[in-house]
């Protein structure tokens, strides 16, 4: 079973056959996608959750990822991503670190939202709209998974 972590491809050590009766029963219940995840932290966390129940995972190290990075997006949304991205990439940090460690460890990230309202405050005095945008959706999105709230910030495109 091949799965995607960290932007490196990674294998289970003992691959899941369907007559390993102890096995089949130990990942019958295992959800691998974590649904409230939207952007960013997926993978961490199912390599995070398949190591917690002592499965393992390597790295095969002649895998080779080809990352588009929004490549496939229409460049006439470029902005509207780059927000979408920084929303998710804060929302996604505190609630992997939440779910995993606790919600007093995820707290650790909030030097993260200090230093998005510092930026957002002097990119707002210096006018430099496009970063103050991005900024603000760094700090909109680390507040609402600090209050529980679901990642549901979602692209605003013009039809």
């Amino acid at each position: 079973m091949v799965l995607q972590c960290s932007a490196v491809s990674y294998i289970l050590k003992k691959p899941f056959i369907m007559f390993n009766l102890k096995r089949l029963k130990k990942l019958s219940n295992f959800s691998f996608f974590d649904e409230n995840f939207f952007l960013y932290l997926e993978n961490d966390d199912i390599c995070k959750r398949l190591n917690n129940i002592q499965e393992n995972i390597y790295i095969v190290p002649k895998s080779k990822i080809n990352h588009l990075g929004g490549g496939a997006v229409d460049p006439k949304y470029k902005d509207e991503i780059e927000l979408l991205r920084n929303w998710h990439w804060m929302w996604s940090k505190f609630y992997y670190n939440k779910k995993h460690y606790g919600y007093f460890n995820a707290s650790k990230v909030f030097g993260n939202l200090v230093s998005a309202k510092i930026k957002f405050f002097y990119y707002l005095i210096f006018f430099n709209n496009h970063k103050r945008k991005i900024y603000k959706m760094r700090v909109l999105g680390l507040i609402n998974s600090m209050l529980g709230k679901k990642s549901f910030y979602r692209p605003k495109f013009d039809n």
